[in-house]
């Protein structure tokens, strides 16, 4: 036994491993609710833009809000399904805890994004605000990081765990946790960006097969950096699980 493994170390790989294990143990009624929500997710984002040229529809302005609640609702449930705790979901303070948090996160993720957006000249490309508001989001969701195992015991109702234990269960480790998730879910978001940026721009003239193509890749994509950023956060949480067992 290694030194590494004696102080409870993980590697990059044993990261993923543990993902994909997690992921394996989903049933598959889970997976098809995932996938369907996300779709349509997806389906109704597309249907409440404004087209160019046009006021914006009287229910357009809830959309996003509309949005927000069936991801959180999703991450949730994703997160106990994954944590082995029932039901999936549940009105409650594990919940509005889990709900606020997470609503934060989104509000700080938003902030390097803005000032990436601000610094894109106006005429830039596509390509060009694809890679300022990748580097900028995942910056900020590698500064995130160290609350994994938190926002994963918020979800699944461990009151055992506060954001600065999240750290400290991943104190050694958040180098390797880093390089899984730069390895599984940037990818995966850096596809999701693009694509939905393919989609959100104006004047943009898919139709037909190629719309529908994107559309199912796209949310194939978002569905995949979102289990697999679950599955991050509940092998982390299970670390600290663990630590209290012994």
């Amino acid at each position: 036994m290694t030194t590494a493994t004696r102080r409870g170390r993980r590697t990059t790989g044993a990261w993923v491993q543990a993902a994909v294990d997690i992921l394996r143990g989903l049933p598959a009624g889970c997976w098809l609710t995932a996938a369907l929500v996300v779709i349509g997710v997806t389906l109704f984002r597309l249907a409440a833009a404004p087209v160019p040229g046009e006021a914006p529809a009287a229910w357009a302005a809830s959309a996003g809000i509309v949005q927000l609640v069936v991801l959180l609702l999703l991450n949730f449930a994703l997160y106990r399904v994954a944590g082995g705790v029932r039901p999936a979901v549940a009105v409650g303070a594990p919940l509005l805890r889990f709900g606020a948090v997470l609503a934060g996160t989104i509000l700080f993720t938003l902030l390097p994004l803005a000032v990436a957006r601000a610094l894109v000249p106006a005429n830039a490309r596509l390509a060009d605000i694809w890679l300022w508001s990748f580097a900028a989001t995942t910056f900020a969701n590698l500064l995130l990081l160290p609350l994994a195992p938190w926002i994963a015991a918020l979800a699944i109702g461990d009151r055992t765990l506060g954001a600065a234990g999240g750290w400290w269960t991943l104190r050694g480790r958040l180098l390797s946790f880093a390089g899984a998730y730069l390895a599984v879910v940037s990818p995966c978001f850096a596809v999701h960006l693009m694509l939905t940026m393919l989609l959100d721009a104006p004047g943009s003239t898919l139709a037909g097969s190629a719309l529908i193509g994107i559309v199912f890749v796209d949310s194939a994509a978002s569905l995949a950096q979102l289990v697999l950023t679950v599955a991050l956060g509940v092998a982390a949480w299970r670390l600290h699980e663990a630590g209290r067992a012994r």
